[in-house]
């Protein structure tokens, strides 16, 4: 056994470990995750296999409502999850095979396991390389992204492989319509033109894949042993991990500013974010509105007030705007443009 902060980890068996989840539950597999980097063996090298059913999957810094259009993730059943790591969003589902690989620290560098993999692919005939943004290509579109985590003695690389992934959802899913809006201080994912490796080759598969990778981690690591998954490993994480604290309150400040046309003024409003709660709704006519109407500051600050420590979600806007719908057309017109916002 050795001590690793005030964690007790097992030094001893093999030191060239592989799992594969039999799970498609992203929380379980996130969990399942950060469980083997806490609990492995400081000096084993780890290759951990694993798929989702429809997930978007935030970086541990970013912003779900400025990464993901979080009203058509909900009518397509496309979960949210967001890792402990950082990098941009993914779309993970049953087309898509996600790798692990966990290591010593000081073994670690940024291409090491993405020309593994790359290694493992050219193998089964598809022309993969890593390009300057440590991505795994094939031509100019990639195939599969990155994202890392270091602690004092562990380092973890993971990936995701698009291999049959449907690409049409991945896109939509993808794309927040409210992204120009709002200014944030967490991460913005880069996009990249993608392409997935069925485009390449008709013989690669979830297990093929798995295989490849399998053997190539076995060449470049040392004899693998295989290890039983187990999905109940991590249940207080994977419980923490579903929760909206975790998911939305996690999300660095931002400002979400809108402007709205209406036939008796423009008005401009910001809406300031702090953990997933509003803290503050400013809300202005425009320097040109020559007459709005007289009683529409009351309404502006009416909703500033009630919309201030509310949680940042659809549902709980509309429950605080409702009683301000009441106080004429202008009130309900502005409250239906701000609800827009939230969708």
């Amino acid at each position: 056994m050795l001590r690793v902060g005030r964690r007790l980890v097992h030094t001893s068996g093999p030191k060239t470990l592989c799992y594969v989840s039999q799970s498609t539950d992203p929380y379980t597999n996130l969990a399942f995750e950060d469980w083997l980097l806490r609990n492995t063996d400081p000096q084993s090298y780890v290759l951990y296999l694993w798929r989702n059913r429809p997930t978007i999957v935030i970086g541990r810094n970013q912003n779900p409502w400025k990464e993901c259009n979080l009203d058509m993730m909900q009518k397509r059943d496309v979960l949210l999850a967001r890792r402990t790591s950082g990098g941009g969003a993914v779309y993970h589902d049953l087309g898509n095979t996600n790798y692990t690989v966990l290591m010593p620290r000081q073994a670690f560098s940024r291409d090491r396991c993405a020309l593994m993999v790359a290694q493992a692919l050219q193998q089964a005939d598809i022309p993969a390389y890593v390009n300057a943004r440590h991505d795994v290509a094939v031509g100019e579109r990639k195939v599969s992204g990155s994202a890392f985590r270091l602690t004092s003695s562990r380092a973890f690389h993971h990936g995701t492989m698009l291999i049959d992934a449907d690409l049409a959802r991945l896109n939509g899913c993808l794309r927040s319509r409210h992204a120009d809006a709002i200014e944030a201080r967490g991460v913005d994912s880069v996009r990249s033109a993608v392409a997935n490796l069925r485009d390449y080759s008709w013989a690669i598969d979830h297990d093929a894949f798995c295989t490849a990778v399998r053997r190539q981690f076995d060449a470049s690591f040392g004899p693998v042993h295989d290890m039983p998954f187990d999905a109940a490993a991590n249940t207080e994480m994977k419980d923490r991990i579903r929760t909206w604290d975790w998911l939305f309150a996690q999300t660095p400040d931002f400002v979400h500013r809108l402007d709205g046309y209406f036939p008796w003024a423009t008005v401009s409003a910001s809406i300031s974010a702090h953990r997933g709660h509003i803290s503050a709704a400013n809300l202005a006519t425009a320097p040109e509105a020559s007459a709005p109407p007289p009683h529409i500051s009351a309404v502006f600050a009416d909703i500033g007030r009630v919309l201030t420590g509310t949680r940042y979600a659809y549902a709980d806007v509309a429950e605080c705007l409702a009683p301000i719908r009441n106080h004429g057309s202008h009130a309900a017109e502005l409250c239906d443009w701000i609800l827009a916002a939230f969708q």
